[in-house]
């Protein structure tokens, strides 16, 4: 085929991975779908943390916390956790849908993300232990452990090629391209880490100037308890965009690393959602 090179996995195109192409794929994923995208995200996973704070529970985790208490901590790290993989599944599949050339369907998304929800469990805590058990060694092994399986969580609500396959199937699509891979997830960290910093400085800020605002100017008076709900909701808010991107992101790595691979299929997956 003109233009293309084999490899072992398949055919790889001659358009090579990069930055532009995931970032604006991931972009388009969300501009062509933003009540599905950014709708599913809060509700999962900023809505009910921004409810259980307004109840007291959050306080009352870190108070356990603290008091060497941690069976409701664990009971809230547990739900959180499960609806963040539901949510991960979810954008995975808007994503392709997207790719698909179809507007991603809410319901579809969480039928997949509740129905793949753990498997992602069990593939993210073998990533995290062998990428955990890679970086004891010297850290570098730990870092090319990460971009081998870069795209195997993907790949499990995608393919379906069971937890190992996940591994497999990842390894086989990043080979001959995990320099770009290693940059366009350093950079997407970075951008995230910065968000991230940036949200903690403005909740800070908006903590402060609500003390401030409360204490009538006098610096004696004691902090609140918490940010006010405006600014949590604005927290809250920032940070489903970013998670969402950040998760988009990762799902269309993986369709640009298939389709580097195999050329592009729109209806490679349409049985599986049948």
């Amino acid at each position: 085929m003109a233009g293309h090179t084999t490899v072992e996995t398949g055919v790889a195109t001659s358009r090579g991975i990069s930055v532009g192409n995931v970032f604006g794929r991931s972009a388009n994923v969300i501009k062509a779908n933003p009540l599905a995208t950014l709708g599913t995200s809060f509700a999962l996973i900023a809505l009910p943390q921004l409810l259980l704070a307004q109840i007291g529970l959050g306080a009352a985790v870190f108070q356990n916390v603290r008091e060497g208490l941690y069976a409701l901590a664990g009971l809230y790290g547990i739900i959180v956790g499960l609806l963040w993989l539901i949510a991960s599944g979810a954008l995975v599949q808007a994503t392709i849908a997207h790719d698909q050339g179809r507007p991603a369907n809410p319901r579809e998304m969480l039928q997949v993300g509740v129905a793949r929800c753990l498997p992602l469990l069990a593939v993210y805590l073998l990533l995290l232990l062998g990428v955990w058990a890679g970086t004891i060694f010297l850290v570098v092994p730990g870092i090319m452990l990460a971009v081998m399986w870069s795209v195997s969580l993907p790949a499990i609500v995608a393919e379906r090629p069971g937890v190992f396959g996940a591994f497999g199937r990842s390894r086989a699509l990043t080979k001959g391209a995990r320099w770009h891979v290693f940059g366009i997830l350093l950079l997407a960290c970075v951008i995230y880490l910065l968000a991230s910093v940036v949200i903690g400085v403005a909740s800070v800020a908006g903590y402060g100037s609500l003390g401030a605002l409360t204490g009538s100017g006098q610096l004696r008076m004691p902090m609140p308890a918490q940010p006010s709900f405006v600014v949590q909701l604005l927290q809250s808010i920032v940070t489903t965009v970013m998670l969402t991107w950040f998760t988009t992101v990762g799902a269309s790595l993986f369709i640009e690393l298939r389709d580097w691979k195999e050329g592009p299929d729109a209806d490679r997956l349409a049985d599986i959602f049948a």
